[in-house]
């Protein structure tokens, strides 16, 4: 139960802090820049080959004063059409590395992330746009759920996931490329 207050706790903190901001448009609204990642990484699956299963859609987690739990699981549940084959991914920018590391999650998150992947017994990816803006990032990273142990990760293990950012994802052999 502490795990759940410990949540609704961090996420009360960030819906208060998105409230404060009517203006949907500002830059730095970390709401815009989520949901505008999430698009960008689902116009680069191309339709023919993969189907949106599940798209999670509010981070505050609630629907008319009611928690949603498929809200914690990953951003999207996958399908590759011509093996029915299913997967997820969590999407994630950042604007920038803190003292060179990627912090991307916390534990909490993680600890969710492998629990559906577990429960489900699909593979999970961590898509991670760096730089740039959202619609547009830099870098891209698309990193196994089981190779992103640690809310930060260090070059020498995201480096190794790096992809052109404006590349198509293609599944083979039960990896997200």
């Amino acid at each position: 139960m502490s795990l759940l207050k410990d949540i609704f706790e961090i996420l009360r903190g960030r819906k208060d802090k998105h409230n404060d901001r009517q203006d949907a448009q500002e830059t730095d609204d970390p709401f815009k820049k989520g949901t505008d990642f999430e698009r960008y990484v689902v116009s680069l699956f191309n339709e023919k080959y993969f189907g949106v299963i599940a798209w999670t859609n509010d981070i505050s987690g609630k629907h008319g004063g009611r928690w949603v739990e498929s809200n914690f699981n990953p951003d999207l549940t996958m399908r590759f059409n011509p093996r029915n084959e299913k997967f997820a991914v969590e999407c994630k920018y950042r604007s920038n590395l803190e003292n060179g590391d990627l912090k991307w999650s916390y534990q909490d998150q993680i600890d969710r992330y492998n629990q559906f992947e577990q429960e489900n017994s699909i593979p999970t990816f961590i898509v991670i746009g760096l730089g740039g803006i959202p619609s547009n990032p830099e870098r891209m990273f698309c990193i196994p759920l089981i190779d992103a142990k640690y809310p930060v990760l260090f070059p020498s293990i995201f480096e190794n996931f790096e992809r052109p950012p404006n590349k198509r994802f293609f599944w083979r052999d039960g990896i997200l490329r």
